[in-house]
């Protein structure tokens, strides 16, 4: 007998779950739901088209970016604003084997995000996998094969001469013979990796290109919105602001952002 009572319950508990699941609150709810997931999803994997030109005078290019790709410009953007080697080079505080090191570190930084991109991204032409390559091999690389070698191999021997320990850096590389050929072209190179960074955000943002105010040598990082969740973002951009909401840095004075550890120091 107790069997059939507790059959009894079951059964009625069963029958008000049923009525519960297709109530009209709950269908209403998960119709909103799924409306909500699909959007979302849709938002990450458009694909965004941007047009633009590459530095370097490497021409001009439109590039397919899908969600990995903007994902990856986001990264490289911030890799690029936040180190030397996309600053125009100041005599008076830099020291060019600290540049070089930047560098360095780019192409390093470049190459991991490259690898973390699916094998389908190199097959792409127009994708960020496909320019990251152009830029580093075709615009950067060039100047690093003209003088890196040659710059640093004088540098470790004047560095460790007994008449320059009591210099300061900034002093010792003017000795170079070819100094002012080097920094010229070093400028070019920082100047044209700041061009690549504004691409870069264009990508990230899914923007056409827009004209580059007058007098500004490179792009400052934009600010992050309060109370953003990255995890929900997923390392996306904040949206784009307007030309006038963002402050002009000098060349003389170090990125905002910018680490310590690429921070140039001038002669006491």
């Amino acid at each position: 007998m107790r069997w059939f009572v507790y059959a009894g319950q079951v059964g009625a508990w069963l029958a008000s779950g049923w009525r519960w699941l297709t109530g009209s609150q709950f269908l209403s709810g998960a119709a909103v739901g799924a409306l909500l997931v699909f959007l979302f999803s849709k938002r990450l994997r458009h694909d965004t088209s941007v047009t633009f030109n590459l530095p370097f005078n490497l021409g001009s290019t439109t590039v397919t970016a899908r969600h990995a790709d903007r994902v990856a410009a986001w990264k490289l953007y911030v890799q690029l604003t936040t180190r030397k080697a996309a600053i125009p080079f100041d005599e008076e505080h830099d020291v060019i084997a600290e540049v070089y090191d930047s560098f360095r570190t780019l192409f390093e930084e470049s190459r991991r995000l490259l690898l973390d991109l699916p094998p389908s991204e190199f097959v792409n032409r127009d994708g960020i996998a496909s320019l990251m390559l152009r830029v580093l091999n075709d615009g950067v690389r060039p100047h690093l094969t003209r003088w890196q070698a040659e710059y640093r191999r004088w540098w470790a021997t004047a560095a460790s001469l007994p008449a320059n320990a009591s210099r300061c850096p900034q002093d010792i590389q003017r000795d170079f013979p070819r100094y002012a050929e080097l920094v010229r072209d070093l400028r070019g190179a920082n100047t044209e990796l700041s061009k690549f960074a504004d691409a870069l955000l264009l990508i990230a943002r899914g923007m056409r290109e827009e004209p580059r105010p007058s007098g500004r040598a490179y792009p400052t990082p934009p600010t992050t919105r309060e109370g953003t969740d990255s995890a929900t973002e997923d390392m996306l951009p904040p949206p784009a602001r307007g030309p006038n909401a963002r402050e002009e840095p000098t060349p003389a004075s170090p990125t905002p952002g910018t680490p310590p550890s690429e921070t140039g120091a001038g002669c006491a």
